[in-house]
Order: structure tokens, then C-alpha cells, then sequence
């Protein structure tokens, strides 16, 4: 039974030990993850017509993917974002947004008993920025989202002191700072961070990024992806085996 991931640069995964690992526990014999570097979305397509039966997708294909899908799960599809796909007949594939999920428990797991603040500043308007977007609006949080591209609310030159303190949580979910990238971080005015801030970077690799690093100099609370990458694989799976009825 194969699975993979999908994504460009695949360098910094965890993904393929992450679950090479869970499939040894479980004493699946057979069972094979691997990462596809594809350059191009559209080299996409002989891996959809293989043998493969489910797939993660990680940056920059979570948004263009759905064009190649059969059938979106409602909340992706409110979402606009997918990041795992099943097989769910010949040559047809069903998308889901684990990392919506992933968010949720992660921030909530994070917070404990402290009330989530009200405000939250989300770098980067991508595939894993839409997911976060939503569940924070579920959970009744305010994002402004901080972007390059055109696509966001703001672009980073318009960030200030007064946006910043009226910002309690940041979330970078932009590929700056990952390995091997590991000199980056957002531009973002760092001064102003404080221990009143809830910093979390959806990166994993490295453990503590540039950004992460910054931010704890000011006193904030940080927090990296690697708890969300599990959660959100875990579900990943649980739909997978759904599917796959295995």
C-alpha cells in the first residue's frame, strides 16, 4: 500500500519518517511512504493514475491541487485549501484540509486555560494561512492577515507598533526560516513584540527558527508546527483507512 507527499521543495519533511515509523508500529507490512518533488503541478498526474492510495500536500500545491480532484470535503472546500487527498475510486481523489484540525487541537492544546486573544496576525496568504484563517474565525478570533503577494489584508511595510500590540497572537505561515533557508524570517518590527505575544511558526524544521528566536528575545511565548504536522498526520491516516477500507 503506497502512500506520499506531495510538494517543492521537500527537503525540511518529516513526513515520510513520521509515518515509515507509525507503519512499523502497527506491524503493516507493505506499507510505503514517499515524497514527490515535482517542480510543476502538472507532473502531478502520474502520480494521481499510480497505485498510490492517499497523498499530503505541503507547499506551494494546496490551493492549485483541487483542480485535479474529484470531490472536496465541505470544509475544505470553505476553506479554498487541501492538504490530503484519498483515492476513492479509479483514477478519482477526495480532498480534506487536516491542517485545519491540526490547528485546533494544537492551539488549544497551547492555551490550556488562557483565553485566546481577540486579534491574530497571520504572515503569509497560502494554503496553510486559509485553514488557520478559519478555524481561528471558529474559534472566534480576528485574523488579519499580513502578505506580499497582494492577497492579504496588509502588506508588511504597513506593519506598526499600534498593529503589532493590538496583535496578540502571530502566526507565520510562510516558508522563511526553513531548513535550509535557516537565516530568514518574516520582516516584520520584532521591537514590538512583547510577553503579552503568542508567537507560533508553522515550521518545524528547524525546531527553532529565526522568527521563533526573535520574538523569544522579546519575551513572547513561542510555539513551532512539529505538534500540528502530528496531529494533522494522524488525521490524515484516520481518512485514509476510511477509504482504503484497511
Amino acid at each position: 500500500m503506497r502512500f506520499g507527499l506531495i510538494g517543492y521543495p521537500l527537503g525540511h519533511s518529516f513526513s515520510k519518517e513520521y509515518f515509515t515509523e507509525k507503519f512499523h508500529q502497527l506491524g503493516l507490512e507493505g506499507y510505503t511512504y514517499d515524497l514527490f518533488p515535482i517542480a510543476e503541478m502538472h507532473d502531478v498526474l502520474d502520480i494521481l493514475k499510480s497505485d498510490i492510495v492517499g497523498l499530503n500536500i505541503t507547499i506551494p500545491y494546496k490551493t492549485s491541487i483541487l483542480d485535479y480532484l474529484s470531490d472536496i470535503h465541505p470544509q475544505a472546500l470553505q476553506i479554498g485549501a487541501v492538504n490530503t487527498i484519498a483515492k476513492t475510486g479509479h483514477n478519482s481523489w477526495k480532498g480534506f484540509n487536516t491542517d485545519a484540525s491540526g490547528f485546533r487541537q494544537c492551539v488549544q492544546h497551547w492555551f490550556g486555560s488562557e483565553p485566546l486573544p481577540e486579534r491574530a496576525l497571520i504572515l503569509g496568504s497560502g494554503g496553510t494561512s486559509k485553514a488557520i484563517q478559519f478555524i481561528l474565525s471558529d474559534l472566534g478570533v480576528k485574523s488579519t492577515v499580513v502578505s506580499s503577494s497582494g492577497k492579504g489584508d496588509m502588506p508588511y511595510a504597513a506593519l506598526s507598533e499600534e498593529v503589532i500590540r493590538s496583535h496578540q497572537l502571530i502566526v507565520n505561515t510562510t516558508p522563511l526560516g526553513m531548513y535550509t533557508d535557516l537565516l530568514s524570517c518574516p520582516d516584520i518590527p520584532y521591537e514590538f513584540i512583547s510577553s503579552q505575544h503568542w508567537v507560533f511558526d508553522v515550521i518545524y524544521n528547524p525546531a527553532n527558527t529565526l522568527f521563533l528566536r526573535r520574538s523569544q528575545q522579546m519575551g513572547a511565548k513561542t510555539k513551532n508546527g512539529l505538534e500540528m504536522l502530528y496531529l494533522q498526520a494522524d488525521h490524515a491516516w484516520e481518512i485514509w483507512k476510511h477509504y482504503g477500507n484497511f
